[in-house]
């Protein structure tokens, strides 16, 4: 019994003194979200009164020619990742608005993505046929989201 709490013990140590000697060479780059989807009328992003390195930042998502199936949101900074499963169906006509207050340097490095239901399931299939365009985390989300397993 005392030989196995002393092999932990130095086996714990030996793994700390390991991880405290690891440093990072460089820190991870912000990789921008493609903000381009069509639909978004409206793109508010404005720091939050009282609190520094806070924005509040909105997205207006109006469907003017079609029905729009929105799957996710996900809204990024160049310090934090939110994702919003919204699974809503936007009518023609009719506008949605998503949003959150965020973490961020600058204003600037505010983005989002906004996926379709269709984009979801098109991916999912893709991954079942083994031909993956994104992460199994992504189609795990998706499937989430969409109930669809």
């Amino acid at each position: 019994m005392i030989r196995k709490s002393a092999i932990f013990g130095i086996s714990l140590c030996l793994s700390m003194t390991v991880m405290a000697l690891y440093q990072p060479s460089e820190a991870a780059t912000y990789q921008p979200l493609d903000s381009d989807f069509k639909y978004v009328e409206k793109r508010i992003a404005e720091p939050l009164k009282g609190r520094s390195g806070y924005w509040v930042y909105h997205l207006k998502v109006c469907a003017t020619d079609h029905s729009l199936a929105i799957a996710e949101v996900v809204l990024k900074s160049d310090m934090e990742i939110i994702y919003q499963g919204v699974n809503k169906i936007i009518p023609k006509g009719d506008c949605s608005y998503y949003g959150a207050v965020m973490k961020a340097k600058d204003g600037k490095t505010l983005g989002y993505k906004i996926t379709q239901k269709h984009e979801a399931v098109e991916q999912i299939l893709a991954y079942k046929q083994g031909k993956p365009s994104v992460s199994l985390s992504e189609i795990s989300r998706y499937r989430f989201i969409l109930n669809v397993y």
